[in-house]
This record gives C-alpha cells, structure tokens and sequence, in this order.
C-alpha cells in the first residue's frame, strides 16, 4: 500500500456500506420494537443521522493529523505507550464484538440453512476464511467489497419488493405514540450493531481524490439509513409489533412470508440465506482486518498475516462464551458493551478533541 491514493469513490462507499450493515439487520427489528414497536424506523433514521456525525468526526481526526493510519494517530495523540495501549484495547473490544456476531450469524444459518452442520464447524470455517482474506491485504478487501456490493444488493432489492403484497402498511399506525427517549435509547442500541464504521479510519487515507470524501461518507451514512428504515418498515408492515418484538429473527420471519403462498417461490429464504452468507463474510472480513491492522501496527508486526492468526483464538473462543442466542440478542453482557462505548468516546471523542487543540497550538506557534 506505498500508493496512498488507490481507493476510488465507489471502492469507498461500498466498503462503508458492507462493513456497517452485517448480522444486525436480522435481530434489529427486534430489539427497536421493545421500545418503540412499529415506529422502528424513526429510531433508524434517528441512528443513520448518528452514523454520519460518527463518520465525519473520524475524517476530521484523520484530516488534522495529515491522513496517518489510526494506530500512529493514537500513539502521536496520547504518546507511544499510551496511545498503544488504547490501541490494543480498541483492537480487542472489536474483535469481541465481532465473535459475538459471528455467533449469531451462525445460529442463523444452523436454524435456516445448515440445519445438521455443528455451530463451532461454521465459526471455524468463518474465522479462516476472514483471515485469509486478511492476509491479502487492503487492495484484496476494498476489491472484495466492490464486488460484494452489487452481488448482494442487486438480489435483495428484488426480494424486498416481493415482500409487498404481504405488507399491512396500517400497522404503522399510530406514528409517534412512544416516548420520545425510546426513540433515544433503541437508536443507541442500533448504533452498537454499527460497529463496523471503524474501518473509515483505515480507509479514508487511502482514498485517491480526498476532496470527494465528505460527500462520500454522507451517501453511505445515508444508504446505511434508508436501508434499515426500509427494512424496519416493511417488518413492521408483514408482522405485528407484538411478533417483531418476540421474534428472535424477525427479518427472516418477513421473508418466509414469500414463500408460504407461492409454489415457485418455495425455499426462497434459503436463497435468501445463501446471499446472506455472502453479505455477513464482507462484513467480518472488514472489520477482521481492521481490528488486525490496529494490532499489526501497536506490536510492530511485520506482516498482518502474524496479527490476524494472533485473533483466530480469541474469536473462536469468544463466540463460544454465549450461553445462548438470546443472550446475545439480548445483550446481557453489559460491560462489553460499556467497553465498546468507552473505547469509541476515547478514540473518536477525545483525540477529536486533544487533535483540534493540537492544531490551534500549531497554528497560534506560526
């Protein structure tokens, strides 16, 4: 990667998109509707407004501080120890966080795909096959996702408008009726299923045309949005408030719906699955190699395939933690995710902050 402009606009855009959108979009529905019930989609427009702050404070970072990878940012911002010690910790909460979905992700597709396949034999598989991708680099990921993009969106818009005629759009009715904080709280949860905007920080200094950056993240923070907000709509619209929020994966629940009255569309969530599988990989092979880069670059590794072996372990065994899905679901390991909102205010909040005064000093010393 010597060429630090070799990211073209789309490269960047779908890279946003795949790595924000993963496992998620399954359960989502659930979770927003314990709050909110059919008004979900004002907590995704809520959490996509969120996103796009998100995603221009870490331009801005990356911005002051000369377009450097995250790693020597933090170690520049907080000195060599410290900023590598955070460093690490940003490493691993991510990576945590990623075993958890991976382990969803494989409870989904044990449930509706691979019925007879043991979970451990499908996070395996995942694990190697995101490390290998890893071990090719960022050219080899960026490529990944452009092709990804097309091949998984193309399909699902397709599927969403056969979900129409069994759509209700009544049950969206009344809009508004929920507390105001709700809408708060559940767009706060969503923003936890988000975790993947983290690798706009290893991507956007490699971006050819820097100028075109802004725009960019305000079209992908926006496809993030709208998508979900189609996608809470029309579970809200087919199911109930009272099924979205009891099911376990209400967005597969949706989608069955096809196929119960249609002979040609029989097993038509198992190609929906299949997509999915796809879709999921892009969305750990990306946030798998970020969380690898960061470690590569506070070890001073000399290679990223040492780094992303170094995690095949710890997200193995992570996964494994869950008693159940519903734990995972449910998110009952609260200081992972007290870690995880920590580590984000430290490392888009604060070095937002100490990078601004760094630059006013610099300035005020011309």
């Amino acid at each position: 990667m010597k060429n630090k402009g070799f990211i073209e606009e789309f490269a960047l855009f779908a890279s946003l998109s795949v790595s924000m959108i993963g496992v998620g979009v399954f359960y989502a529905p659930a979770i927003v509707a314990k709050y909110v019930g059919a008004d979900s989609w004002i907590s995704a427009i809520i959490a996509g407004i969120a996103i796009c702050l998100i995603l221009f404070c870490i331009y801005e970072i990356v911005k002051i501080n000369k377009y450097k990878d995250i790693t020597p940012i933090l170690k520049d911002t907080y000195g060599g120890v410290l900023g590598t010690i955070i460093s690490l910790i940003y490493s691993l909460v991510i990576i945590i966080v990623l075993a958890f979905s991976l382990r969803v992700f494989s409870e989904v597709i044990t449930m509706y795909l691979l019925v007879n396949t043991p979970t451990e034999v499908i996070i395996i598989t995942f694990i190697f096959i995101g490390m290998y991708l890893s071990r090719g680099g960022l050219v080899n990921v960026v490529h990944f996702n452009e092709i990804a993009f097309w091949v998984m969106f193309l399909p699902l818009a397709i599927i969403l408008l056969l979900t129409l005629p069994e759509a209700n759009f009544k049950n969206l009715l009344p809009i508004g009726a929920s507390p105001i904080q709700n809408y708060f709280i559940s767009s706060f949860e969503m923003l936890f299923l988000f975790n993947g905007f983290s690798i706009a920080f290893i991507l956007i200094p490699y971006v050819r045309e820097k100028g075109k950056i802004g725009p960019i993240l305000r079209r992908s923070s926006l496809f993030v949005g709208l998508f979900y907000v189609i996608i809470f709509i029309l579970v809200s619209a087919t199911l109930s408030s009272v099924q979205t929020a009891e099911s376990i994966f209400p967005t597969i629940t949706m989608l069955q719906s096809i196929s119960s009255r249609s002979g040609f569309l029989e097993k038509w969530d198992g190609l929906v699955m299949s997509l999915w599988v796809i879709f999921y990989f892009t969305s750990f092979a990306n946030i798998y190699y970020f969380a690898s880069s960061i470690l590569k670059e506070s070890l001073n590794l000399d290679d990223i395939r040492t780094s992303s072996m170094i995690y095949v372990p710890i997200v193995y065994l992570a996964a494994m933690i869950p008693k159940s899905i519903i734990e995972v679901r449910n998110f009952k390991f609260g200081y992972l995710r007290i870690g995880f909102i920590t580590t984000i205010i430290v490392v888009i909040g604060i070095t937002l902050l100490l990078s601004y005064i760094k630059k006013r000093r610099m300035q005020s010393e011309e």
